[in-house]
This record gives structure tokens, C-alpha cells and sequence, in this order.
């Protein structure tokens, strides 16, 4: 088995990756992989690692399921799988206490252990969920995204028919925009890159405003003058003072996604109009809800900004995307090929 393994800041080296050669364990063929943003900054050395094979996202096809009869499982060799990204840490006060689903300290595959930038991977078959004809490996890439998605409307407790304005656009926002939609609620898209505007509306969004648009007379206008009572803020290019203003009174407001800039912040406004604010990074524990969801068609990924790519241009990839990073602040995340 091999994999591209970061070794220092900007270096990647193809390296044979030691087996996991257990009972409870399943190899996989990996055939796609996704390169996100996190990835970028691993590689970058924003987010700092080492000596670990890169990538958190990544579907494939079992080649060998070892018999063991103390799991309960429907895996063969040929079935398709998704790879949970996340592992408990087994070391926090939750874990200690048997509490592994609210582990405070989550293993992250490409950061903590090795990821799914490789040929083969040794994974416990706990970590594999099998996915439905219906569900396409392209689409499964993005489990991780809905997943997160659903975290976020199960802390806010969306209702029916309530406005939630989403400020930053990337493909996490607009996976949550055609969501919310699918339990009948209506988003609000406020972004900076009109591309991103036009995409959310292709995929459905009526209230999408650009960085021309007066964003807090637009929320004002939709909502008869209440703002909005919950609030998801995506983006750390827009100020996040901008999703203050667009929260009602007592709003509910959720920090998501991979913050990787500085961003200036006054919680003057938030404290007058007394805001709950949470902040969301992970998606474990929602797997099974999102392939149902994708199975459902709740979202259409094909409006979604992405680039794809072969196994063996993967040092290129992230040259290209840490180049991107620097001069744009935009990575654009990019479908790896290895079939």
C-alpha cells in the first residue's frame, strides 16, 4: 500500500503505508478521494502535521474483509464504501466514561492518522458504511459536507418555513442552502463571489444577494423588519460583524467550517442584541442520515465548484490550489481519480 504522506511544509512523498493486519479490519481500495481546503493547509503548514498521509474524505471498494464473527456486518469483497473520516480519541473525560459519541478531542483521518490520498487503506469495518446504487462516488465525497450540514440545522432546530441566512458561499454553504429548502425552510445566501451567488440560485435559492446588495435591508425586507433567528457564518472573508447584523434579537448564530484567516471581531453588536453563538467543525455521527438524504435527492451536487484530478498529479494538485490560496484566498476542492 502507498500514499502521499507530507513531510514538511509543502513537500509530498509517495510512501508505503505499514498494513493493519487484524480481525476487525477491512482493506479498501480507494477510487476517489477528496482535496479540501483543510488538506491545503496541512500542506501549507497552516494547520501543522507530520509524517501522515493526507486527505478526509474518501470512498472506495472492499478488497479483502477478514471473517470476524464477533461483528455484525454485510461487508463482501466488490461493495462500495464510504470511509467515516473521524476516530475518537479515547483519552478525554467523555471517552474515559464510555462516552466515545461526545468525544471532546476528535481523530481527524489526514491529520491524526492517515487519510485516503493512497491506493489501498486498513480501516475497521466500523468506519464503512455501504452505499446504495443510487448513491454515486462522486457524490459520497461530499457525506462528510451534508453531514455537517445536518449537524448545523439539529443544533439550530430549524422550523418550517423559517428564514436562515447563510453568510459566506463556498460548496458547504450552498450543500446547506439546497438542505434547509428539503425540510421546507427558506435560506438566505449573502456572499462576495457573484459565481457563487449564481450558483446558489441555479440550484434553487430565491434570496441570494451579491456584495453590490445591501444585505441587512434585503434580510429587513424578507422578514417584515425581524432579521433572521438563526444565522450560519460560513466565510472568513466577509467581516463577521455582517452576520450579526443580519440576526434578530436573542438570534441563535453558528460559526462553521475551516477558519484559516484572522478575522477582526467586536462582539459589541452580538452582546446588544444577545446572541447564542455556537461554533460547528465536525460532521460525525451523521452518516447514515446524510447517504439517506443523498439517496432522498434532498441535494443536487452538480452546482457545486469542482475540480478533478488523477492519483499521480496529486503533488501538482496541491501546488496549484496552495498557489490559489495565497494569491486569492480561494481553494477550489478537487475530485482525486485512482481507478
Amino acid at each position: 500500500m502507498k500514499g502521499w504522506k507530507i513531510l514538511k511544509p509543502l513537500s509530498l512523498k509517495e510512501e508505503e503505508i505499514s498494513e493493519n493486519d487484524t480481525p476487525s479490519s477491512v482493506k479498501v481500495k480507494i477510487t476517489k478521494a477528496l482535496v479540501s481546503l483543510s488538506d491545503v493547509l496541512r500542506y501549507t503548514g497552516e494547520i501543522p502535521v507530520k509524517d501522515v498521509v493526507l486527505g478526509s474524505y474518501g470512498v472506495g471498494v472492499v478488497s479483502d474483509a477478514k471473517s470476524d464473527d464477533t461483528v455484525d456486518t454485510d461487508l463482501k469483497k466488490g461493495n462500495r464504501v464510504y470511509i467515516e473520516s473521524y476516530n475518537a480519541c479515547n483519552r478525554c473525560f467523555n471517552c474515559i466514561n464510555g462516552e466515545t459519541d461526545k468525544c471532546s478531542d476528535l481523530l481527524t483521518a489526514g491529520e491524526d492518522y492517515d487519510g485516503f490520498l493512497s491506493d489501498f487503506i486498513d480501516v475497521n469495518r466500523e468506519k464503512l458504511y455501504l452505499l446504495p446504487e443510487s448513491v454515486s462516488d462522486f457524490d459520497a465525497l461530499f457525506i462528510g459536507h451534508i453531514s455537517l450540514a445536518v449537524s448545523i440545522v439539529d443544533k439550530l432546530g430549524i422550523e418550517k418555513g423559517e428564514y436562515v441566512s447563510i453568510v459566506g458561499t463556498n460548496n458547504y454553504s450552498l450543500i446547506l442552502a439546497q438542505l434547509l429548502m428539503y425540510y421546507q425552510a427558506v435560506p438566505i445566501v449573502l456572499g462576495l463571489k457573484e459565481s457563487e451567488i449564481a450558483a446558489a440560485k441555479s440550484a434553487g435559492v430565491y434570496y441570494a444577494f451579491g456584495p453590490d446588495d445591501n444585505w441587512i435591508k434585503e434580510v429587513s425586507s424578507i422578514t417584515g423588519g425581524r432579521m433572521t433567528k438563526s444565522v450560519v457564518y460560513f466565510s472568513d472573508e466577509t467581516p463577521v460583524v455582517k452576520a450579526f447584523g443580519v440576526a434578530s434579537y436573542g438570534a441563535n448564530l453558528v460559526y462553521a467550517g475551516v477558519p484559516y484567516k484572522s478575522n477582526p471581531l467586536s462582539f459589541t453588536q452580538a452582546i446588544k442584541k444577545q446572541l447564542n453563538i455556537y461554533c460547528i467543525n465536525e460532521s460525525a455521527g451523521n452518516t447514515e442520515t446524510s447517504i439517506n438524504l443523498l439517496a432522498n435527492k434532498a441535494v443536487n451536487l452538480s452546482f457545486l465548484k469542482i475540480n478533478t484530478a488523477k492519483y499521480d498529479k496529486i503533488p501538482l494538485v496541491f501546488s496549484e490550489l496552495a498557489t490559489s490560496l495565497e494569491k486569492t484566498g480561494d481553494v477550489t476542492e478537487t475530485v482525486i481519480e485512482n481507478v
